[in-house]
């Protein structure tokens, strides 16, 4: 509390001296004085004043040698090659990146590439394969169509000479009748089983004489049984002996 008084007490001391001393400086030259005036007293009062602000020192200006220009300098360019290692480094590295892209699609075609020749190699041996199945099957196809044709010759030939036997059989087995005349003409059918046994005998095509036509129906039936029959194979049996049908014109007809 005192150190708080200290200042106020001591400016008001220092206005009063100044005071003072102003008027003893004033004061009109000594004459003598008959009679003093009672002195009078400054009557002095304390007075607390408010504290002032303490104002911030001002930051010293600091001031810049050579030798810190130079560091400033060196600082500055370190600086800037940095950034320019720091620039160089990211470019390196986009670079790299840029090649290692490339490197990657490159080998992604390279593997594209080598795929669609893979496949298409794969096509090539199929279709040749295909091509080699459909050429196999159409020779197998010729040979078994040849083997059909040269089958159907032999068993038309073979029926054929049976056939002739059989006319011949029925043909010794007719007896002519009076009105049978060498352009008389009758078809019959014949129904046979595998043992060569006629089951029927049907006329399907007047002869336009019923003489004629009841004697070859009765050589057929005469006959019975045509025993070479069950030589051949069956295919040929059902083909063309199950149910024969025999046009009968004996040749040795005369007007």
């Amino acid at each position: 509390m005192y150190k708080s008084l200290t200042l106020p007490l001591l400016v008001t001391l220092f206005f009063h001296g100044a005071i003072l001393a102003i008027i003893l400086i004033d004061m009109p030259e000594t004459r003598p004085m008959v009679k003093r005036a009672a002195t009078e007293y400054i009557r002095a009062e304390l007075v607390t004043l408010e504290k002032p602000k303490a104002k911030k020192p001002a930051k010293p200006k600091k001031t810049t040698s050579k030798k810190d220009t130079s560091k400033a300098k060196q600082k500055a360019a370190e600086q800037k090659r940095q950034a320019e290692k720091k620039r160089q480094q990211e470019q390196q590295a986009r670079l790299q990146k840029q090649q290692q892209q490339k490197a990657l699609e490159a080998e992604r075609a390279k593997q594209q590439l080598k795929q669609q020749l893979k496949q298409q190699e794969a096509d090539r041996l199929a279709e040749q394969q295909r091509l080699q199945r459909q050429s196999e099957q159409e020779l197998a196809d010729a040979i078994a169509q040849e083997n059909a044709e040269q089958q159907f010759l032999n068993d038309t030939e073979m029926a054929n000479s049976y056939i002739a036997l059989i006319t011949d059989v029925i043909q010794r087995n007719w007896n002519r009748p009076p009105s049978a005349r060498n352009s008389m003409e009758a078809e019959l059918i014949l129904r046979m089983v595998p043992t060569g046994e006629v089951v029927s005998v049907e006329i399907v095509r007047s002869s336009g004489n019923a003489a004629f036509d009841r004697s070859a129906e009765t050589a057929v039936l005469k006959a019975e049984r045509f025993p070479e029959i069950q030589q051949l194979p069956a295919r040929v049996f059902e083909q063309y002996f199950r149910r024969l049908r025999l046009k009968f014109k004996p040749e040795d007809l005369r007007l």
